[in-house]
């Protein structure tokens, strides 16, 4: 199983993590870094990471550009072998989690591309029925 970590503004990464504990049960390789909560410097937890991980391992972020990802980019920069995905979704991060082929970058690639958030619309002259709505 890929070891990930979520590193987020506030509590949104252990918000996910929570999720994900609750629909898979499976949350043992993941650590998580809610920055900015205290005064607690979350650098030395990225590092740990990086040095622990088994690889290939991902790492998460929230904000492409955003100070925790800026800080991610600096400790993952030499490492070839950690990915960091931002603009994290609760969907991406199950399906790496559960995805059973060997995770490369072209494989990452897949899995973000089927992970995208979409906009659902619902025409309200269609006159749909609750039953309809799931099938």
């Amino acid at each position: 199983m890929t070891d990930i970590l979520i590193a987020s503004h506030g509590h949104f990464a252990s918000g996910l993590k929570n999720s994900i504990k609750i629909l898979t049960g499976l949350d043992s390789n993941i650590q998580t870094i809610d920055a900015y909560v205290d005064e607690r410097d979350y650098v030395a937890d990225i590092k740990k990471f990086v040095k622990n991980a088994k690889k290939p391992a991902v790492i998460f972020t929230d904000l492409k550009g955003g100070s925790v990802n800026q800080k991610v980019m600096l400790e993952v920069a030499s490492h070839d072998d950690i990915y960091v995905v931002t603009q994290m979704n609760l969907a991406i991060i199950i399906s790496i989690l559960l995805d059973s082929e060997p995770l490369n970058k072209d494989r990452l690639k897949e899995l973000i591309s089927q992970s995208q958030v979409e906009l659902v619309e619902i025409n309200s002259s269609d006159n749909y029925q609750s039953d309809d709505f799931f099938s």
